[in-house]
């Protein structure tokens, strides 16, 4: 199934209806406990009154006797001070002798809160009391309660209220949600919308970032710097692509010339002199290219950092210019070095070796005939710093990244031997290593320096 014809799912729904979930869950503990806790303070504080007023009764009982707690309990009941007091003094068999209640109720003579339907001789109707009882000395009972009306009319109340922000609650998560998941729709929509251009072929494009700094512009902008560096090695590969097919195009062409001239030569049964060696020399001119890009192809991909060692520069430097002392002595030029003290760092030998060579090579290659090229290894700062410098014309630094680009040629550079190859090398060993590569006037001449890491602890 192809990726357009796959159903739509939405992930932000899912959220959504997770969130909508989650919220009524959190929303109804809340309000539950909240109703719990109400319920049961209210309860309590009824229960703690009617046991003081118990405590009274059985008071007035013990200093008055009988006489003195009927006339108790029947000023209470006529007083309309407190209309939900329920009163009942009964007998030791549950006679009633006076009070507000029809019978005795069929609970313990504890003293505990107790709560029992019962009916009102002054409402004359059933109605839900709570209460205690105890029996006094000489076996007669004594109930004191409230009528709960009025708290169970809170609690219905109450019930309606936390309904009622339940409700609420789970409207107000629903636009909450739903304007969440327009806003996080359209953001990843945007992003979809430039994927989509880019896996068309416009690679110019970018995701979308507002300005607000969220995760999605942080999204964005990691987004971009990757789409960044895609684009710049597409157009680094066709600017590669096209260097190779021109500058490989002309020694092929001389090579094949000189292949068919030594080939008509050998059939007249003799071979023109030089020839055999012209066409090697454009066949080592092509095997150097590709060996350049196969090292530059490997360096950037990291393929060699897992033998990276601990490596002198100094000594890396004094072999690259052993190799290059004759060179500069037929170009009647002096290479001085200067690389006596071990200076160390982590990396890879072969590569730091090409990478000196390389920069000896220019140093010689654009130096005047009687000028100096200086290589150097030394410390600063703690960084380990491998520098190459010359008397030639230099890299402004206006050219600077077109010279470290793979065939990246000046035009006062055309007239030397040379693919273009070699900075780019020494650009991407220095990048390899996590080194600075820095390019500085030499008044006159280059000066370029690689500078390590300092080394930790």
């Amino acid at each position: 199934m192809t990726p357009s014809a796959a159903p739509h799912k939405s992930a932000t729904l899912r959220l959504l209806l997770l969130y909508l979930l989650a919220s009524f869950i959190s929303a109804a503990l809340a309000l539950a406990i909240v109703y719990v806790g109400v319920t049961r303070l209210l309860e309590g504080q009824t229960a703690t009154v009617v046991e003081a007023e118990l405590r009274g009764l059985v008071d007035d009982y013990a200093q008055g006797g009988q006489f003195e707690l009927r006339s108790a309990i029947l000023r209470r009941t006529q007083s309309r001070e407190d209309d939900d007091a329920v009163y009942l003094y009964a007998t030791s068999s549950g006679a009633p002798l006076a009070g507000n209640l029809s019978s005795w109720p069929d609970i313990p003579l504890d003293g505990r809160w107790r709560k029992v339907t019962l009916v009102r001789t002054d409402v004359r109707k059933r109605v839900l009391v709570g209460g205690r009882a105890f029996q006094l000395e000489g076996g007669s009972r004594l109930f004191v309660g409230r009528d709960l009306r009025a708290q169970r009319q809170f609690e219905g109340i109450l019930t309606l209220t936390l309904v009622v922000l339940l409700v609420f609650f789970l409207l107000a998560g629903s636009f909450a949600g739903l304007a969440v998941s327009r806003t996080v729709l359209r953001r990843v929509r945007d992003i979809e919308e430039a994927a989509g251009d880019i896996v068309a072929g416009d690679l110019s494009r970018r995701a979308p970032v507002s300005g607000a700094g969220d995760e999605f512009d942080r999204l964005a902008l990691s987004l971009n710097a990757m789409l960044a560096r895609i684009e710049a090695l597409v157009d680094e590969l066709r600017t590669v692509t096209d260097s190779i097919a021109h500058d490989l195009r002309t020694p092929l062409a001389r090579l094949r010339t000189k292949l068919e001239t030594a080939a008509a030569s050998s059939e007249e049964g003799k071979v023109a002199p030089g020839l055999i060696d012209e066409a090697l020399s454009e066949a080592d001119y092509m095997q150097t290219v590709f060996t350049a890009l196969i090292d530059i192809a490997r360096a950037e991909a990291g393929i060699a950092q897992e033998q990276f060692e601990t490596v002198d520069i100094s000594a890396i430097v004094r072999d690259a210019a052993d190799l290059y002392h004759p060179v500069a002595e037929e170009r009647g030029q002096t290479l001085l070095i200067e690389a006596e003290a071990p200076v160390t760092t982590t990396g890879h030998a072969q590569f730091l070796a090409r990478a000196a060579a390389n920069l000896i090579d220019n140093a010689i290659k654009f130096s005047p005939p009687g000028s100096t090229v200086r290589a150097r290894a030394y410390q600063e700062d703690g960084h380990a710093v491998l520098e190459v410098s010359d008397r030639g014309p230099g890299i402004s630094e206006a050219d600077w990244p077109n010279a470290t680009r793979r065939f990246g040629r000046l035009d006062k550079e055309r007239p030397a031997p040379g693919a273009g190859l070699g900075l780019s090398l020494v650009a991407t060993v220095a990048k390899m290593h996590g080194a600075e590569l820095r390019r500085s006037d030499n008044a006159p001449g280059l000066r370029i320096a690689m500078l390590f890491p300092a080394k930790r602890g």
